[in-house]
């Protein structure tokens, strides 16, 4: 019986594990998109600065 109530504890720890792996991932992502974003603006913002200086 001892053992039994042991899975029940294991699922639920293997199931959030999961969750906050796959959130972890997201937010990951998210960062990336953003700071590559914001990359594309500056070199954007530089490239009309050259062109209006011609």
């Amino acid at each position: 019986m001892g053992i039994f109530s042991i899975f029940p504890i294991l699922i639920v720890v293997f199931y959030l594990t999961i969750i906050v792996t796959v959130l972890y991932l997201v937010y990951t992502w998210v960062t990336k998109f953003i700071s590559l974003k914001e990359e594309q603006n500056d070199l954007l913002r530089e490239i009309i600065k050259r062109l209006e200086n011609k």
